[in-house]
């Protein structure tokens, strides 16, 4: 997605994450899936849930008191097309539920068109959309 350069680099993106992660994982409603194929690691999903009066969405909609977001959903290139992020998206559902959530949302990239698929797939609708612009020399 050219038009939303300049991007930073892969390790100033995991440095960030790692730490938004680390984050996640003190919180005690956070749920970390994981696909595996034997030894291997194919894919993740990683959600976590907040009180609704600490998002944007009290003031757009009626949810329940908690709302859980998808934070990261990964599958291994070499492994996508063979159902994997639907099993995880799938089992992240039934575990939320189990929870008693009722509510999930998730941010996806424009680009990202194999994502946006399948999360339409999956039932999810767009409901928000982010813009930027440039206003000043960088």
């Amino acid at each position: 997605m050219p038009e939303l350069a300049p991007y930073v680099s892969d390790a100033e993106t995991w440095s960030e994450r790692r730490a938004l992660y680390a984050s996640l994982f003190d919180k005690p409603d956070t749920l970390l899936l994981l696909a595996r194929d034997g030894d291997e690691l194919i894919g993740y999903a990683l959600t976590h849930v907040m009180a609704v009066e600490d998002t944007w969405v009290p003031d757009t909609w009626r949810t329940g008191a908690r709302i859980a977001e998808i934070e990261s959903l990964a599958v291994s290139e070499a492994r996508r097309g063979e159902g994997i992020g639907s099993a995880l998206m799938d089992a992240v559902e039934r575990e939320l539920a189990a929870r008693g959530l009722d509510d999930l949302i998730l941010g996806v990239l424009p680009g990202n068109v194999d994502a946006i698929r399948l999360y339409h797939a999956l039932g999810y609708v767009d409901y928000d959309r982010a813009m930027r612009k440039d206003v000043g020399p960088r």
